[in-house]
């Protein structure tokens, strides 16, 4: 049984199941969006999202605890590039999400299959900012209501070309007086 056992094995051995963890982390940091396996997107979701959580603490302790998620990895240019990917979080991630209390990402699966295997693939993100969702929902409804206005106008003016005749009564409202009147007269039939 595989008790207290938690995480997917990917197939891979756990020193190799770390280091990919990490790149994978460490691409989804730079580009904002990657295309991956399922599996390994819930996997990757775990630590995408602690960076930014311990990110947002803002103390040199969560510094340190996402140098030890990420790894100190140099590359061939002399470049670290945890290191950069570390300044990336703090500059854009958390200001996007500093009033949001988690969920930093999101899982899309993609329609076509990887060719080589046909593997099903999915892409992983940060969600976009409110700013980007508040315009694309804000554009949205306004062309709802365009449409449903143009509609009505089409509708109407139909109903004009047609002959068609309204069936409501316009019924005229009562003077005021009248209203008056009937209080004052109930008040002295008391």
């Amino acid at each position: 049984m595989n008790h207290a056992h938690t995480g997917r094995k990917l197939g891979v051995n756990p020193s190799h199941r770390r280091a990919l963890l990490r790149n994978l982390t460490l691409a989804i940091i730079e580009r904002d969006s990657i295309r991956t396996t399922p599996a390994r997107a819930k996997e990757l979701r775990w630590y995408a999202e602690r960076v930014v959580t311990l990110a947002k603490y803002g103390d040199v302790h969560s510094r340190r605890q996402i140098i030890s998620l990420l790894g100190s990895t140099e590359t061939t240019s002399g470049t670290n590039r945890a290191r950069s990917a570390i300044a990336r979080v703090y500059e854009n991630l958390v200001p996007r999400f500093k009033d949001r209390p988690g969920g930093y990402t999101q899982i899309l699966r993609l329609a076509k299959n990887r060719p080589g295997d046909n593997a099903p693939m999915c892409v992983i993100r940060y969600m976009p900012e409110l700013d980007e969702k508040a315009a694309k929902k804000d554009k949205d409804s306004k062309a709802k209501k365009t449409a449903k206005a143009d509609s009505k106008k089409k509708v109407e003016a139909a109903a004009g070309r047609s002959g068609y005749k309204s069936r409501e009564k316009k019924v005229a409202p009562a003077p005021l007086e009248d209203k008056v009147e009937t209080k004052s007269k109930k008040k002295d039939k008391e």
